[in-house]
């Protein structure tokens, strides 16, 4: 509304407001999530998925490369859960 003080209605001459970036983490929570979720997502990358790209050691009917990648994205996925729960 007209009046209040909005930040983005000053007038030419007035400094730009400044921001806190949402870009970075803000909280401990916030940086061990990044952290985690970027490190196991290193993980489905070359070169750790060229040491993983087997075929002979079966893990539950799977080829090791399958059981491999779905183990790390249910842990992405469980990263992403806890940083939703713990509000981050």
């Amino acid at each position: 509304m007209p009046g209040e003080d909005d930040p983005l209605e000053e007038g030419p001459g007035e400094p730009y407001p400044r921001f806190r970036s949402h870009f970075l983490p803000r909280t401990r929570d916030g940086w061990i999530a990044v952290t985690t979720f970027c490190g196991l997502f290193a993980l489905t990358q070359p070169p750790f998925l060229y040491a993983a790209n087997r075929i002979t050691p079966w893990v539950l009917g799977l080829p090791f490369l399958y059981a491999y990648l779905l183990l790390i994205y249910c842990a992405l996925i469980a990263v992403l859960i806890w940083a939703k729960r713990r509000g981050v």
